[in-house]
């Protein structure tokens, strides 16, 4: 099967429209948040996730890109992304091919920046105190599907699915899933194919988020 190289990836990625998405109801969505995207080939093209260690306070046991907020000496919020990664995967020296929309948090006031790039080697050393386990998502397989599974939102007015998918016994949704989705929109764009459609029906919000009453439901 062919794949997209870093290269294909960088140039479709160059051609991507980024957007903001505002605030959610109820949210200021205002903190910015770095996180980096990690490819890799293991040989099929994948994007490495993280799942939260259980001991932090903050979205324990949550997939995520590894990522957070600018501290002191961060230069930019990519400085922030890459400090991250090395700090949560040990990640050194990675290939930034570009970036992807800026997303808001469903559950606090925080948005992610997200930063595409391409690792050398598939081989990461997770911190036990800030990664619980690193899954991967096959992102031609995911292309590759006749559709990809959604839930509903609505904000006033106007409805709209919310991407999810199923990995490694993982449900990984919200803001991290929209980035997801959005990197698989610039690789199918790369490979001149369609992205599958969004189908709602197999997850609800309780699924993602069982103590979390969504203020559109």
């Amino acid at each position: 099967m062919k794949q997209p190289s870093a290269e294909d990836i960088r140039k479709s990625l160059q051609d991507h429209a980024l957007v903001e998405m505002g605030a959610l109801p109820g949210r200021t969505n205002h903190i910015r948040a770095a996180v980096l995207v990690p490819l890799v080939w293991r040989p099929e093209l994948c994007a490495l996730l993280t799942i939260r260690s259980d001991n932090l306070r903050i979205h324990p046991g949550d997939p995520c890109f590894p990522g957070g907020r600018t501290e002191e000496g961060d230069t930019s919020l990519l400085d922030t992304a890459l400090r991250e990664a090395r700090e949560d995967l040990d990640i050194i020296d990675p290939m930034v091919l570009g970036r992807l929309s800026s997303v808001p948090l469903y559950t606090s006031d925080h948005r992610i920046e997200p930063f595409v790039a391409a690792l050398s080697r598939d081989q990461v050393q997770p911190n036990p105190d800030e990664v619980k386990e690193v899954i991967y998502a096959p992102l031609l397989d995911l292309l590759d599907r006749d559709h990809l599974d959604a839930i509903p939102w609505r904000s006033g007015e106007q409805e709209a699915l919310s991407p999810v998918f199923w990995l490694e016994e993982y449900l990984v949704y919200g803001a991290t899933a929209h980035s997801l989705h959005e990197l698989l929109e610039v690789v199918a764009a790369a490979e001149s194919r369609d992205m599958p459609p969004l189908r709602a029906g197999r997850f609800t919000w309780q699924d993602a988020m069982p103590d979390f009453v969504a203020p559109w439901s």
